[in-house]
């Protein structure tokens, strides 16, 4: 069995786990992801002294550079569902604590963290309201939350055959367990009495190699429903799009902002 971007609850049953912190470097290097770093960042106001959760922390990156704005009076803890991932997480060292965590039942007493920040997690969560609750319970009173995720109806790609993509992209949205996660994110949060609610736009270009990699489970999905009868007559053209300098993809996530 092959792997896939829709496999992030799964990484330590699939084939490659590796596969999954090459593609979390890959999102990582992307500069407008940088962007996203430094905006949930400022969504989360002071840090100095702060004891921080990192939700889905992966191989930890985005954790040490929480852990570097806590200084050594803060605290910050990495959780992740993968062993594979805390084990690399952990290989690279920092001044975190990195320890197993679900998001769906965080193992941490009410109102124990300043801050909460969850990168591109919660679109792969199976039970995003459990989730939503657990994020909101551990934040102290005055806490400040800080999330992006992608919204994957957002897609947009430069395609001659408009009509089949589109019977592409309810495969590409549903590939993911919470497709629309991003444009539900201010709705979700007011109604668990967040309070100071921002959602702010953030657009990824994609390249070829890294939309290939993220689109294949889709489009094999297409394939067995029957909305696409050629994987390969569907990626021609964005190979030649390539090869011409040509190919253009992006998806659009948003930053929310909130204090409990």
């Amino acid at each position: 069995m092959s792997v896939s971007a829709g496999q992030y609850t799964a990484v330590d049953d699939t084939e490659d786990a590796s596969w999954f912190i090459r593609f979390s470097d890959s999102v990582n290097s992307f500069p407008e992801t940088r962007a996203v770093r430094k905006s949930l960042i400022e969504q989360l106001g002071p840090l100095d002294g702060k004891h921080i959760l990192d939700v889905g922390s992966g191989p930890g990156d985005d954790t040490r550079e929480l852990a570097a704005l806590a200084g050594p009076h803060g605290r910050v803890v990495g959780v992740d569902l993968s062993e594979a991932m805390l084990a690399e997480a952990r290989r690279r060292g920092g001044p975190v604590e990195f320890m197993s965590g679900d998001i769906h039942s965080l193992s941490f007493p009410d109102a124990t963290f300043d801050r909460v920040r969850v990168k591109l997690v919660r679109q792969h969560s199976p039970d995003v309201d459990a989730a939503d609750d657990e994020l909101v319970r551990v934040l102290r009173p005055g806490g400040r939350l800080a999330v992006f995720d992608f919204d994957f109806g957002t897609l947009a790609i430069d395609h001659p055959d408009q009509e089949t993509t589109r019977a592409l992209m309810p495969h590409w949205v549903d590939h993911h367990k919470q497709g629309w996660c991003g444009r539900q994110m201010r709705r979700r949060f007011l109604s668990r009495g967040m309070k100071d609610v921002t959602l702010t736009p953030h657009t990824t270009q994609m390249s070829y190699e890294f939309f290939r990699r993220a689109a294949e489970g889709a489009v094999a999905e297409a394939v067995a429903a029957g909305a696409l009868d050629s994987p390969g007559e569907w990626w021609a053209p964005l190979v030649e799009a390539e090869a011409n300098g040509q190919f253009f993809a992006s998806l659009t996530g948003y930053v929310l902002g909130a204090t409990r």
